[in-house]
């Protein structure tokens, strides 16, 4: 959660750095699935491009996406717990029909890591910002915006960056949205079910912790890059009067 404190904070260089350093740990122990390590991979490409490596990023972006890929392939074989009932129905349901209740558990399950991959999709998409197609990117933006508001809800803080990004008004805060981020991650990570499992709890704590890029922070980045070089070259103007 360190990298979304830095980020809401406008720290965009440490929080960088944090998504790195939980990327180097995560390498440490790999499986085929491994939610966790698909989160840390594609952060880590979000890493690479808030510092300008596009070339990395796209790396790190490229292997997040094979990750996922097989995560959403492992749903289907999920060892999902039945003590997730959370109703009167829902018990009978488990004791009668287990495998109805099971299916409804793993298509959620699936739909919480498609929109995973969508997110590191997009993020990708970012590369070669300094040329951008901005009515692709408005256009990759309301698809994953349609996505997430089904799958994490209308209000989730990833559906309002997109907004910002599709229907600017000056009014969007983005730094006050991965604020809200920050604590919708705290308060999930509250209220995980103790009936889950490992793997079922870190499936929903990846998906969760996987950052959006806001495309204006990427742009404000190269115009403070911009005005850093015209600041170091103080004669450059001189040589257009």
């Amino acid at each position: 959660m360190s990298g979304f404190d830095r980020i809401s904070r406008a720290r965009t260089e440490e929080a960088a750095r944090c998504w790195l350093e939980a990327d180097a740990v995560s390498a440490v122990e790999q499986s085929e699935f491994d939610s966790l390590r698909a989160v840390c991979r594609s952060n880590a490409g979000a890493a690479r491009l808030l510092l300008g490596h596009e070339h990395e990023a796209g790396n790190c972006f490229e292997a997040a996406e094979l990750t996922w890929r097989n995560v959403i392939a492992g749903v289907a074989t999920l060892d999902v717990p039945m003590g997730g009932a959370s109703s009167s129905f829902h018990f009978r349901l488990a004791a009668k029909a287990p495998d109805v209740l099971m299916g409804a558990q793993r298509e959620r399950y699936r739909r919480l890591a498609e929109a995973a991959l969508a997110i590191t999709q997009f993020n990708r998409t970012l590369i070669g910002r300094r040329t951008p197609d901005a009515a692709c990117t408005a256009e990759c933006a309301a698809a994953l915006r349609a996505t997430l508001r089904d799958v994490l809800g209308y209000a989730a803080p990833e559906a309002r960056l997109l907004s910002a990004c599709i229907e600017p008004n000056g009014d969007a805060d983005i730094y006050a949205i991965y604020a809200d981020k920050l604590y919708d991650i705290s308060t999930r990570q509250l209220t995980l079910s103790a009936a889950l499992s490992e793997t079922c709890a870190n499936l929903e704590s990846a998906v969760a912790l996987t950052a959006l890029l806001a495309p204006m922070i990427l742009e404000a980045i190269d115009r403070s890059a911009d005005d850093t070089c015209d600041a170091a070259n103080p004669n450059q103007q001189l040589e257009f009067e």
